[in-house]
């Protein structure tokens, strides 16, 4: 082969690989995720750092469900509210635990518009709970992943309402 069927070549496949890159970038879903006044939200986490990595957590989630599920669409959430499920109660020492029980269920509350080529699609107020959240078998999230009962409250809203499905398969990062 000479040098200038490798040049040729090379440069071919540079050129697929960047056609490639963006219709893939085209493809998928992009998805804005803002946090309206949470310093007013029920329960975001006990801690600044805490209430930070939650935010991020929640905003990373929807944010792979939509690239997943909704390629080509455009989703922007705004969320008003989120109360994580379980209660912060203090320990003996100065750590706090977070204690999962029945009546502490996972809530959240936003509004939402999926829109494609700039024309909404669908739009409106989500106040999202679920209330059955510590029966295992329904939560596809393993028991060490963080928020994994908020994830799949996310994950069942996608499912019924922009997707109108009953179900949609575990979110990995």
């Amino acid at each position: 082969m000479n040098a200038s069927t490798l040049i040729k070549r090379a440069t071919l496949l540079g050129l697929t690989t960047l056609s490639l890159t963006a219709v893939a970038s085209v493809a998928q879903a992009q998805a804005e995720v803002n946090f309206i006044k949470p310093e007013t939200f029920a329960d975001i986490g006990w801690s600044a750092p805490d209430r930070e990595t939650a935010m991020k957590q929640l905003e990373e989630h929807f944010k792979t469900v939509a690239a997943r599920e909704l390629p080509g669409k455009q989703l922007k959430i705004d969320v008003t509210d989120v109360d994580l499920a379980g209660d912060v109660e203090p320990r003996v020492r100065a750590d706090r635990i977070r204690i999962l029980r029945t009546v502490t269920i996972p809530r959240m509350s936003f509004s939402y518009t999926l829109s494609e080529n700039g024309q909404v699609l669908k739009s409106g107020k989500a106040d999202i709970k679920d209330m059955d959240y510590q029966n295992t078998a329904r939560n596809r999230y393993f028991e060490s992943e963080p928020l994994r009962y908020e994830k799949k409250m996310i994950d069942d809203w996608f499912a019924k309402t922009l997707l109108n499905r009953s179900d949609i398969a575990r979110a990995t990062p």
